[in-house]
């Protein structure tokens, strides 16, 4: 008995902190999770580097100035008379490259590319996120439907042991089938035990993706019910080749070797650089007692300069350079071909198993409504002697598979329809509408 006032404590312990938790929407956890999460922030500050190095002087199209200075002073001492000897000089170079075979253009576009990359590498991030917190969430939502089940199936079960007990009591069952429905009774609360731990780690897991403490409590209030938009295989695949961000990419690693060819042919032209400086000098001698000596002297100086650099050969390491720069475009066109076919077989899989998963689900239903309608009436024989309890009890885990087919067919088909949004790259269009502006566009 003690064991059943333990469940019965536990069951009013998780009843009274569930009244005190937050309303959470699906909408909500999206928010939190594009506000807060680690993956998008770090992405995100990557992004913000990028933008910072996508300059003129990166590239290196700008001049360098520098500023040369130096200063002494000599104490020197002799025996017709000690003076003091100073020098100073100030001098500011230039060193400009004005040509070098347009390689300054090609690293500020490579540089233009890798900010889009890193913009791209943000969508992604976002996009994964919200996919997983939309999985998450739906998890909650399952765990619970499946908790309640759970709770369902334990109370039949005391109900059943309640009754089992009062036969006892006056001789109308023997002690075989009172301990038949207690043991029933105890693994069915063991399974909602079990039932609502999963629902607490789910909650977790959530907590983790939207970077909030894991111990955070909410009351999740979206419907658990699947969307059964009918799609056109052929518009999803031109959306998937138009708009799926891991191959929008993929097009920019293959910008970035065909750059990186230019690159390599910029070698081979000459470079054309001009240096200029100009500064100040001087010097000093202060004699200690005879000031006649005394000496000064300062002068300006200025030059420019201009020199044309072509090198003729250098080991042909410019021609090893620009034969392994084709391979590498050769080899980005190639995972560009296997990226498209790959997103196409799964596209293709996934359409297929999302009307599969729809058909399924009303399969699961008209069988969760017999099963219900089957375990009503098992019910009200089993309670007016009818059927046995190993009848009742055949009848009561008939009902909890069809349930819990029931719930898993909705999350696989929930699952489904995410997924192919996500191929298509409309995840982030359907969840952004109440996101933080400007953070992943």
């Amino acid at each position: 008995m003690r064991t059943i006032f333990g469940i019965f404590f536990i069951m009013v312990t998780i009843g009274l902190s569930a009244q005190e938790a937050e309303e959470l929407t699906l909408q909500g956890a999206i928010d939190k999770a594009l506000e807060n999460n680690y993956g998008i922030i770090t992405t995100q500050k990557n992004s913000e580097i990028a933008e910072i190095r996508n300059s003129w002087g990166e590239a290196g199209a700008l001049p360098t100035v520098n500023f040369v200075g130096s200063a002494n002073t000599a104490e020197n001492f002799s025996d017709v008379d000690d003076y003091t000897s100073s020098q100073y000089n100030g001098t500011v170079e230039m060193n400009w490259t004005l040509f070098r075979g347009f390689s300054a253009r090609i690293q500020k576009n490579r540089l233009e590319e890798l900010q889009r990359l890193s913009k791209g590498n943000v969508a992604v991030v976002v996009e994964n996120t919200i996919y997983s917190v939309i999985l998450s969430y739906y998890n909650i939502l399952l765990a619970d439907e499946q908790t309640n089940i759970a709770k369902k199936n334990m109370q039949l079960s005391r109900d059943r042991y309640k009754r089992m007990q009062h036969s006892k009591e006056i001789g109308a069952s023997v002690t075989y089938d009172l301990l038949q429905a207690k043991n029933a009774y105890l693994r069915d609360s063991s399974d909602y035990l079990s039932a609502r731990s999963s629902y607490n780690n789910a909650v977790r897991q959530l907590n983790y993706h939207m970077a909030e403490p894991l111990e955070n409590e909410y009351s999740f209030v979206s419907d658990f019910s699947p969307d059964t938009t009918d799609f056109e295989y052929s518009n999803l695949v031109d959306k998937m080749l138009e708009n799926n961000n891991t191959l929008q990419n993929q097009y920019m690693n293959l910008e970035l070797a065909r750059l990186d060819i230019k690159s390599a042919k910029s070698a081979y032209y000459p470079t054309l650089s001009v240096t200029s400086s100009g500064g100040i000098q001087g010097s000093e001698q202060d004699y200690e007692t005879n000031n006649q000596l005394d000496q000064s002297r300062s002068g300006y100086n200025a030059s420019v300069g201009l020199s044309l650099t072509y090198t003729i050969f250098n080991g042909n390491s410019r021609k090893r350079a620009l034969q392994a720069a084709q391979i590498e475009q050769e080899i980005s066109e190639v995972k560009t071909k296997e990226m498209r076919q790959d997103l196409k077989n799964q596209l293709a899989q996934e359409y297929e198993l999302y009307n599969v998963r729809k058909e399924l689900l009303d399969v699961a239903q008209q069988n969760l409504d017999a099963a219900e309608l089957n375990l009503e009436l098992s019910r009200r024989k089993f309670q007016n002697g009818t059927i046995n309890s190993f009848n009742f009890r055949d009848v009561q885990q008939i009902y909890m598979d069809a349930a819990y087919n029931y719930q898993n067919a909705v999350f696989r088909l929930i699952q489904s329809y995410h997924t192919l949004l996500r191929l298509t790259g409309g995840i982030i269009d359907e969840y952004q509408k109440q996101s933080p502006p400007g953070e992943f566009q």
